[in-house]
């Protein structure tokens, strides 16, 4: 049976993984504009699938982020009655892994998650493909404090 050091060591690097994926979805986003404007026919289209890809990459790397921290915080001694993104969070708040801001950005990150994934509105989804890459840096800032370290 795998242990939690084990288990801890894979989530992470699938978190790692899907974060960096989002980081290509993102400079692809950047890209994406010139790439639209320069096809004669279906701009939008274009636009629109290089948008869904990256919420879609989004979703993912959300859920392998909390995830990978839920284990991270098991690991440290810390336990969660009630497993849920946000209750994950606000324990990495107390944990001192988030001040209270990231926290306040970790919530409205798994706000936006939950309305992306349980629904679909092309306004909320243009809005929030805006703020996937405030999104990336705070994934990324977790995943750095975390660290797996050898001695983990």
């Amino acid at each position: 049976m795998e242990n939690l050091k084990e288990r801890s060591l894979k989530k992470y690097t699938k978190a790692i993984d899907a974060v960096q994926s989002l980081r290509l979805a993102i400079d692809g986003m950047n890209k994406v504009d010139s790439i639209a404007k320069s096809s004669k026919e279906y701009p939008e289209f274009i636009y629109r699938t290089f948008r869904d890809s990256l919420i879609q990459r989004f979703e993912y790397s959300f859920d392998q982020t909390w995830k990978y921290l839920n284990d991270y915080l098991e690991s440290q001694g810390r336990k969660i009655e009630i497993q849920t993104p946000k209750s994950v969070f606000r324990e990495g708040f107390k944990a001192n892994i988030l001040s209270e801001e990231t926290t306040r950005q970790a919530i409205e990150m798994t706000d936006h998650r939950n309305l992306t994934t349980h629904g679909y509105n092309e306004k909320l989804v243009e809005e929030i493909s805006q703020q996937v890459p405030k999104y990336y840096n705070l994934m990324n800032n977790i995943l750095n404090k975390t660290k797996l370290k050898p001695n983990f």
